[in-house]
């Protein structure tokens, strides 16, 4: 069972040497672990991160890999990187993945494990450095969660943790070693690699859960090793004179809906009212059915936008919608 089986946790490097102390100390302290392998990829590092960790420490295995790879900083094939050397490790296992700027809780291992007898695929939460947030992210953060609990009682699936989180990012991951390689892995992008990776999943069929008791600290840091990340994302929201612009709540409602729609006709023949709901044709939906192997990966693959596409709205604005939708009766599909 991959709850009690060998697991390897991947983790890119690169010029880490003043967090990464803070990283080990936080694997050093796991309880209820298990068997783990830690597989480090050093990307072009030149600081002494190398032999930092080769210095650590640990009360687990450890393999290493490194290369000079040159070009900008590749956020998505640095981490390919990391989970080949741990799937070498662990080839049938579970492999995690998070970065080496970031802390673990005490019991994140033991909280994966707990999660993948549930799903195959399962996203922590992200936690900040205390008081590093500013008051954007703060407000963002809270809408999402907002929203991903409108999700989960418009489109319930039973895979779901009962405490959740908006979250999908590979500060955070654990996914089966044969998924991982059914879904072709991290892609070779700069950033990003991870919402890929989940969207792919999801497409495949693959059961992902959200799951808040899965939890890490990052750095609040503002320069990042890789343009577009969670850096970028962390410096633009400083500005509060910059007004965030989110999709309108209807709309992710609709598609919500839709999803729970798809999954619960999959596997029958009356697609006629969905069709006309997505503005598809019968062909097309029976077809896209066809190829799915369950409900999770047809409604991933048939539900795109809204008939009116799918609205901005600032962040102020959205805030008061999802709050009239969360007062509204749900109709869950059964």
């Amino acid at each position: 069972m991959l709850s009690e089986g060998p697991l390897a946790i991947a983790v890119p490097v690169r010029n880490e040497v003043e967090l990464l102390p803070r990283f080990l100390r936080a694997l050093a302290k796991q309880r209820d672990a298990g068997p783990v392998t830690l597989a480090v990829f050093f990307d072009d590092c030149d600081d002494g991160s190398e032999a930092l960790v080769a210095s650590f420490k640990l009360p687990f295995a450890v393999v290493t890999d490194c290369a000079r790879m040159g070009g900008r900083p590749n956020a998505g094939r640095a981490r390919r990187r990391a989970m080949a050397l741990a799937m070498e490790a662990v080839p049938g296992g579970a492999l995690l993945t998070t970065d080496a700027d970031s802390a673990p809780a005490p019991d994140w291992i033991a909280a994966f494990r707990r999660g993948l007898a549930q799903a195959d695929v399962v996203a922590g939460r992200i936690l900040t450095d205390a008081g590093q947030d500013s008051p954007t992210q703060g407000r963002l953060g809270r809408y999402y969660d907002r929203l991903h609990t409108l999700r989960r009682a418009l489109d319930p699936v039973a895979w779901e943790a009962p405490h959740t989180h908006h979250w999908g990012s590979a500060a955070s991951l654990a996914i089966r070693a044969d998924v991982y390689q059914a879904v072709g892995g991290f892609a070779d992008m700069a950033s990003g690699e991870d919402a890929a990776l989940l969207d792919a999943a999801a497409r495949g069929g693959w059961r992902l859960r959200r799951d808040a008791d899965v939890r890490v600290t990052t750095s609040s840091r503002r320069t990042g090793r890789v343009p577009g990340g969670f850096a970028a994302a962390l410096s633009a929201w400083d500005d509060d004179r910059v007004v965030p612009t989110v999709t309108h709540p209807a709309d992710e409602a609709w598609r919500y809906t839709q999803h729970a729609q798809a999954r619960a006709l999959h596997g029958g023949k009356r697609f006629e009212a969905l069709a006309d709901t997505l503005r598809l044709s019968l062909a097309e939906v029976e077809q896209v059915a066809a190829e799915c192997r369950n409900g999770e990966a047809f409604a991933a693959r048939i539900v795109g936008a809204p008939p009116g596409g799918m609205r901005q709205v600032s962040l102020a604005q959205a805030e008061q919608l999802l709050g009239a939708l969360e007062g509204e009766p749900l109709e869950v599909v059964a």
